[in-house]
């Protein structure tokens, strides 16, 4: 991690931020001047993300407590909210006995990134099979895991936003964070994406692209940092480092699938597949009609689908001269700010957004400017389509306890435009390099007898 410049200190965001003021009442209020990790250095910031990312991850623990206590059963797991891919694939496909994913009789359909992650919690899970004890072997694993991976997400994101380093809050202290990091493996794409970040902002493409064609494995999202990557390297005459990154992603994604492929045969295309074969699913904008009645034929989806991530191409392109000039000052945030309408192309047009999806906006909101406030709102829409994506599934079981179509529209739209909001705000500021909050001359309200205390830390900080 860089080192903190000399003297500079960098206050909590309860000092400055008024939601987060406003937030830290319950825990008796915003930090003091006898508390304040941030004057101690970036390594200070840091270490209190990760405390408080830890203890998010627990929240999450605690929120699926009714499945751990009597399993992952139809319909409890959806009427609790407490459904897990982690405990269910793992204990109900060729997983269940350690077996190698996508082989016997009952191959995985996850990524292939995903498969093998899962695979090696059952490796490494003292107890195995399908019962209870295996669910709680697994997801506590992967809670243990999600912790480590949010401390490596912190560390880049620290370094990477040094202006701002207590924006790495918005991933790790995320609300999203409690009710989906356990939810699935997606962190560990979402950590390649932003270690991608912080090895290209030190001009290593290479490395840059490996990670990204890794995470490609699991989700097709890193696609497109990739492509801002090499369009913004060919903008700013870096045509070797564009040949470089893509060529590197290639290679690794190729290097890990071919292998895979050969020993177990084509069980492991099984998730590609099901992108052209699949109908419209949860939380996708192609779903909408069919819950009123209209559904989009499957075909038809797919031709939606593939032209959103065609025209996210088309729009990296047309903006990337746009922030080219922000890219010689701080190449990962322009980076997000030009990801971020390809994003959104491409969200609005999917076939399905599954709830775990929400936890890639993060990336963007850590590298981004924008306040908590918008965070929240988003967040808000995150967890309501939470929780109506589970009592839409369980309507089918009990309709009296479920949701409608209907009503489920509705938090699928909610939810959309939340996304459309804040990745509007981020491709619109993530480049502000301003700044306000991290200098010893900007505490707007920190009481004034407690400055020189604030200042003679942050001198003697490394």
């Amino acid at each position: 991690m860089t080192a903190s410049p000399p003297g500079r200190s960098y206050p909590a965001p309860s000092q400055h931020d008024p939601v987060v003021r406003a937030a830290t009442t319950v825990i008796g209020g915003p930090w003091g001047r006898h508390a304040a990790p941030g004057a101690r250095g970036l390594s200070g910031v840091a270490a209190a993300v990760v405390v408080m990312g830890t203890l998010m991850v627990g929240v999450g623990v605690i929120q699926k407590g009714h499945c751990l206590r009597f399993g992952w059963v139809d319909p409890d797991q959806f009427w609790r909210a407490c459904y897990s891919d982690v405990a269910v694939v793992a204990t109900s496909s060729s997983l269940v006995d350690g077996s190698l994913p996508y082989s016997g009789d009952s191959p995985s359909d996850q990524p292939l990134l995903s498969g093998l992650v899962l695979w090696a919690l059952a490796l490494v899970s003292p107890a195995s099979g399908g019962d209870v004890a295996a669910q709680r072997w697994i997801v506590a694993l992967w809670a243990l895991a999600a912790t480590l991976l949010i401390a490596l997400a912190t560390v880049a994101l620290v370094a990477l936003h040094s202006g701002r380093p207590w924006q790495a809050a918005h991933l790790a202290v995320s609300p999203v964070i409690a009710v989906l990091a356990l939810v699935s493996v997606d962190l560990v794409a979402i950590v390649l994406v932003i270690w991608a970040l912080y090895v290209w902002q030190r001009r290593r493409p290479a490395l840059s692209g490996a990670l990204l064609g890794l995470a490609f494995l699991l989700r097709p999202f890193p696609l497109l940092f990739l492509w801002a990557a090499v369009i913004m390297a060919w903008r700013t005459g870096r045509r070797r480092d564009a040949a470089r990154v893509a060529v590197a992603a290639a290679v690794s994604s190729v290097a890990v699938y071919l292998p895979v492929l050969l020993v177990l045969g084509d069980g492991v295309a099984l998730a590609p597949r099901r992108f052209f074969s699949g109908a419209a699913g949860y939380g996708g904008s192609l779903l909408v009609p069919g819950l009123f009645g209209s559904s989009v034929p499957t075909s038809a989806a797919t031709a939606v689908a593939l032209a959103g991530w065609a025209l996210a191409a088309g729009i990296g392109i047309l903006r990337s001269r746009g922030v080219a000039d922000t890219a010689r000052a701080d190449e990962a945030r322009a980076l997000v700010a030009l990801t971020a309408p390809m994003m959104l192309a491409v969200i609005l047009t999917s076939k399905a957004v599954s709830v775990q999806t929400g936890l890639w906006l993060l990336p963007f909101l850590a590298l981004s400017a924008l306040p908590w406030r918008d965070h929240l709102l988003w967040a808000a829409a995150e967890v309501l389509h939470f929780e109506a994506t589970w009592l839409y599934i369980g309507f089918g079981s009990d309709p009296g306890r479920g949701l409608p179509g209907d009503a489920y529209a509705v938090a699928v739209v909610l939810r959309l435009v939340a996304w459309a909001w804040v990745l509007c705000r981020v491709a619109g500021r993530a480049g502000d390099s301003v700044d306000r909050y991290s200098t010893r001359s900007s505490l707007p309200e920190v009481p004034p007898d407690s400055r020189s205390r604030w200042a003679s830390a942050a001198s003697s900080s490394p």
